[in-house]
């Protein structure tokens, strides 16, 4: 068997749960889908504020990519693996709780800033709180459910990213219409302090490994697994390998479109930001969300009769989704390019539960969460960072070749924040934001045209993968 091959674990793939677990069960992950809610919220309000703080502060598109991006990622990076370790060794539920308060709090101090910077070191604050977010949380689900159960359990708790990205679009573009960018930081970071009390009540610590079979490798029922032995388990997969390569890149090429959207929509079209919140719900958010939650139980359907489903099944709807995604950004109405990204985002979003599945069935319960920060970094160091920053670099050069000798000193001298200043030609304003939407939609057409690139690298993980499984612990040990 290759090292790491997804696999269903020996007496926990056939362990029953009891009725009684599964309230408690279902009851945990009700609090956890909460918890990656106002995450999502937190995290996501930023793409809807990114064009009134651009203006505000005087930012370019590169510097919107770096605060989406980098200053997620770095601290991601710095702070992912210490979580991880203390995640995969102490108690979850205390150490995603504390992290629930502080990236609350730095939610709404990013409503305070002035500058560059301190909107930089605000939004690094919001990243190193939410570094733990998701290697607890998925401990903890693998720990409350059986193997067979756990595409299902992840896909709703995945639910959670597309629904408070769907909320936090519709609050944030209400609240910037009547107060202001400012306030809508306030608004969405401080009820995240009533989740911090959720989460600490109604949250208890399981025992690790419960569903999983005594392995043979000293990595069962919780055994803490090294750094070193995860990576080398992934790496020897060319199950895990293949479907990294795959995540980073869908990371890559979607996230200039998830940054930009918003920012383009206002730029080429007459809409307020109330109504800028519900087209990206109805365009993104809303498709995603059901793509997420319907794609994981088919996944998990296939998957049941052949494992090689889990990879094969999101790498198709990839490569289709793409298709209408770009017909959509080529719209000269708002209208019909919410009616097509509404189906490329309902077919294209079923990725995560699968993935997710795989990673958990091929590493042993202590690995878990290292695993989790592993491919965090990959999908938020490599992609969610190099997309926006990349993107946002590209929006400024072709918006200043478009722009050309408009007026002296060309775009940026003559475009700070996109926008002619205060004062300026009527002529001047267009030109300026004219370049910046042109630019803007051409770099988000090509970005999404090659989500075809990681639906082959799919394909390949699953072509390595068996029908059917066998345990994690046996994988790594022999992943040593």
């Amino acid at each position: 068997m290759n090292v790491g091959e997804p696999i269903a674990t020996g007496d926990g793939a056939a362990a029953e749960i009891s009725p009684e677990q599964l309230r408690i069960s279902t009851l945990v992950l009700g609090v956890l889908f909460i918890v990656y809610f106002i995450s999502s919220v937190d995290r996501s309000i930023f793409s809807i504020l990114a064009q009134p703080i651009k203006e505000e502060l005087l930012l370019s598109d590169m510097q919107i990519g770096f605060l989406t991006g980098f200053a997620f990622s770095l601290v991601t990076l710095i702070f992912g693996f210490p979580m991880a370790w203390v995640t995969d060794k102490s108690n979850r539920v205390n150490i995603l709780t504390i992290c629930i308060a502080f990236w609350s709090v730095m939610t709404a101090v990013s409503g305070l800033c002035s500058n560059f910077i301190q909107m930089t070191l605000a939004r690094m604050g919001v990243g190193i709180g939410e570094a733990a977010c998701l290697p607890a949380s998925h401990s903890l689900i693998s720990d409350h459910y059986p193997p067979l159960m756990r595409t299902k359990a992840l896909a709703i708790f995945g639910l959670g990213f597309p629904a408070g990205s769907l909320i936090g679009m519709v609050v944030g573009g209400t609240v910037v219409d009547h107060w202001g960018w400012r306030a809508a930081f306030f608004v969405v970071g401080l009820p995240g302090l009533i989740v911090v009390a959720m989460t600490w009540y109604l949250v208890k610590e399981p025992e690790r490994g419960r569903f999983d079979a005594p392995g043979e490798s000293g990595a069962a029922k919780g055994g803490a697994i090294s750094f070193k032995d995860v990576a080398l388990t992934m790496w020897r997969s060319p199950v895990l390998r293949q479907m990294v390569i795959a995540l980073t890149l869908v990371s890559v090429f979607t996230s200039p479109t998830s940054t930009f959207l918003g920012p383009y929509i206002v730029r080429r079209f007459p809409v307020s930001y109330t109504e800028l919140g519900y087209i990206m719900v109805a365009a993104m958010m809303l498709p995603a969300s059901i793509s997420t939650f319907v794609g994981g139980i088919i996944a998990q359907r296939l998957g049941q009769r052949d494992m090689r489903w889990l990879m094969w099944f999101p790498g198709i709807t990839l490569a289709i989704g793409s298709v209408p995604y770009v017909i959509s950004l080529a719209q000269s109405e708002w209208q019909l390019l919410v009616a097509f990204m509404f189906f490329g985002a309902l077919i294209n979003a079923t990725f995560l539960a699968p993935s997710y599945t795989v990673l958990h069935n091929s590493i042993a319960p202590g690995g878990r969460a290292k695993a989790v920060v592993i491919l965090t970094v990959f999908m938020g160091l490599v992609g969610h960072s190099v997309g926006p920053l990349i993107a946002g670099a590209a929006n400024d050069l072709i918006a200043a070749i478009q722009f050309g000798d408009f007026a002296a000193g060309g775009f940026m001298a003559a475009c700070p924040g996109g926008q002619a200043p205060s004062g300026a030609a009527a002529a001047l304003d267009a030109a300026c934001k004219g370049a910046l939407a042109n630019s803007t939609q051409w770099v988000m057409m090509a970005s999404m045209a090659l989500t075809t690139w990681p639906a082959f690298h799919f394909y390949l993980a699953g072509r390595n993968m068996r029908r059917r499984p066998a345990s994690p612990e046996r994988a790594m040990a022999r992943g040593h």
